[in-house]
């Protein structure tokens, strides 16, 4: 008989002993060893990747920070929980890889976000899940899927209680409403953390005031979460912003097991100069109770949870003045370090600007440790290597100049391996490249492989259409495992690649597989999948490697034993796809695809003028104030 075990995802895991919490908190997340360092063949390692390298775990395992996701895992039982865009909860026994069964499914208000497992007790989010009477949206399982709600502009998000103990019974224990619209959440201890936004017209809003809010909530009892507190922050300045690069209102921010950073874009009472702040919260209290910390003023908004770093005490940001608003940012790239004295008092202690080949836009960042890497994009995409061993004297090293960008970075060791897009590559509009920085003076290509649909014509088409996340959660779709494979989800391009092309229409969508060493990549099959692509999960035995894979609609296994030959075994459906919506390039104005891009027009090149705002400033776009939270 095979032996099995689930390789979990990243920050997502719910660690569960034979007592139900073996010693550690119900809830709490880890990277796997699954995805950490280097392949076994390469001579490069590196520590277990973290969205905060090189910040000191803490030594109270209570107090780790957890990360919700689309897809949770039960070890002791060999269950996968998965939830759809299409408003169902799925429950798959994969004790069987080979035989996946449905062992129960139920249905979600609104459209499900992520969810948190504490024991047998998903907490799930939905946004629109409470209808303008401030009660849940009726939702009902329709064969397959469900029959999603007429949209309410007044509807609001829900945090929902499942029991799933019984997965055949599956079923909602507990509402609570929440204002406005999840952008994201975290967990520390036993309280949930949740950054929202508010329009002035949800149930419950503030009336006619555009808002962003950090709430906690006390969920020690899953089934009958208590608001804790409150901490509310005005809308920024919101003039000449443009919606082609990203989106005003959206906040950032990293966790620690002390603090939260808030950053964002500033609002004209924060600054009339710069055009970023971070807003630091003391969140030590246990119970949940937030203390506002300091102020920081930064010289551009912080659009991307990879923006912000603490390590060692400092607090690491690389921003650029005009990222919003013109298509290769104002000024060049701020780097900016700050001494940790307390929440209250961050005092500055070092600062550099990068020096470009010319003006371009900030599009991506890493931080690892003493290092951190920036990807700036016009025509080229130039990635810079930044030394920060001497947190006072930062240090900008080498470049390196190449065609397309780079939408994500993870470091291992002395090699990145780097997601990328290039619309004019004709061997596939995606991209993974491995770069060798063992000498930051002289950062080198060492080879890319290029996959997915060819006939994209514009960037935000492909950070909108084909890629699995924006690039607040691309780490969780994106895996790199211990055994050097490299598993990329992504969505099948529209039948002429433009922004209405249907991804539930047309074929394409799966599971791009690429092998690593540190001399290479190797290009293997892709995974065919039915919806739109989303999380992979290694489920290998003793003698057989195999691959579990999730989408809105389905999911899926095969065995991976032979890479360019691989065999689907087993597929499960779990809701129904839903057609991912793209911009039309008609309607944007510019094109730099920021940093913090994917969620409505993070691309294009259509003119360097505003047409997302009308003469007035207002915000045209339906969804303008997200937020997001980071660790």
């Amino acid at each position: 008989m095979r032996s099995y075990a689930l390789l979990a995802l990243p920050a997502l895991v719910t660690l569960l002993g034979a007592s139900g919490c073996s010693g550690k908190p119900c809830g709490s997340s880890a990277y796997d060893s699954a995805n950490a360092g280097a392949p076994q063949n390469s001579a490069a390692k590196a520590p277990s990747p973290s969205e905060n390298a090189g910040a000191a775990a803490p030594a109270d395992a209570s107090r780790a920070v957890s990360e919700a996701d689309i897809v949770q895992l039960d070890h002791e039982q060999n269950r996968i929980y998965a939830i759809s865009k299409s408003g169902s909860l799925a429950i798959v026994d994969a004790s069987k890889p080979a035989a996946l069964t449905l062992m129960g499914k139920t249905a979600l208000s609104g459209e499900p976000f992520e969810m948190y497992r504490r024991g047998d007790i998903l907490l799930t989010m939905s946004n629109g899940g409470s209808g303008a009477d401030g009660n849940p949206v009726p939702v009902v399982l329709d064969g397959d899927g469900t029959v999603p709600p007429a949209p309410d502009a007044k509807a609001s998000a829900l945090l929902s209680a499942v029991d799933v103990s019984d997965p055949a019974k599956a079923h909602t224990t507990a509402t609570f409403r929440v204002p406005g619209e999840i952008a994201d959440s975290r967990i520390v201890g036993n309280v949930l953390y949740l950054a929202t936004f508010e329009d002035g017209q949800c149930y419950g809003c503030t009336t006619n005031v555009a808002r962003t809010l950090v709430t906690t909530f006390d969920i020690a009892i899953p089934t009958a979460p208590k608001q804790i507190d409150q901490i509310v922050f005005a809308s920024p300045a919101g003039q000449g912003f443009n919606y082609a690069w990203s989106t005003p209102w959206k906040r950032s921010i990293v966790a620690t097991n002390e603090r939260l950073y808030v950053g964002g874009l500033a609002s004209n009472a924060d600054t009339t100069t710069d055009e970023g702040v971070i807003q630091v919260l003391d969140i030590t209290d246990p119970t949940g109770h937030l203390t506002v910390g300091a102020k920081i003023i930064t010289a551009g908004p912080v659009l991307s949870r990879w923006q912000m770093d603490e390590s060692d005490g400092v607090l690491r940001v690389i921003s650029q003045r005009g990222a919003g608003r013109l298509s290769n940012g104002e000024r060049f790239p701020d780097i900016d370090t700050f001494r940790i004295e307390s929440t209250q008092s961050l005092v500055r202690l070092g600062h550099t600007t990068l020096t470009l080949p010319r003006q371009e836009g900030l599009k991506t960042v890493r931080f690892d440790g003493p290092r951190a890497y920036a990807i700036t994009f016009n025509q080229t995409d130039p990635l810079f290597a930044i030394d920060l061993s001497d947190a006072a004297h930062p240090a900008q090293k080498g470049e390196l100049s190449m065609p397309g960008w780079m939408y994500y970075l993870e470091p291992h060791g002395d090699r990145v391996i780097g997601l990328g897009l290039d619309r004019n590559d004709q061997a596939g509009n995606l991209n993974v490249s491995l770069f060798d920085v063992s000498n930051m003076a002289t950062p080198t290509l060492v080879k890319r492989v290029s996959f997915g649909p060819t006939n994209m014509y514009e960037d935000y088409s492909i950070t909108n259409g084909v890629l699995a996340e924006d690039q607040d959660r691309i780490q969780k779709a994106f895996r790199v495992f211990e055994d050097g494979l490299i598993a990329i989800p992504f969505s099948g391009a529209g039948s002429t690649g433009t922004a209405t092309g249907s991804s539930c229409s047309t074929q394409g969508s799966g599971i791009q597989l690429v092998d690593w060493t540190s001399t290479s990549l190797t290009k293997h099959a892709m995974l065919p999948v039915s919806g739109n692509a989303r999380r992979a999960i290694r489920r290998d035995s003793a003698v057989a490697k195999e691959l579990i894979a999730v989408s809105d609609s389905n999911v899926t296994s095969f065995s991976i034993d032979l890479r360019d030959a691989p065999k689907q075994n087993a597929d499960v459906v779990i809701g129904t796809c839903v057609t991912r919506t793209t911009p039309n390039g008609s309607n944007v104005g510019g094109g730099g695809g920021r940093v913090g891009g994917g969620d409505y027009y993070p691309g294009g090149g259509y003119g360097g003028y505003d047409r997302a705002y009308g003469s007035s400033g207002t915000s045209t776009s339906s969804s303008p104030w997200r937020g997001a939270l980071c660790n």
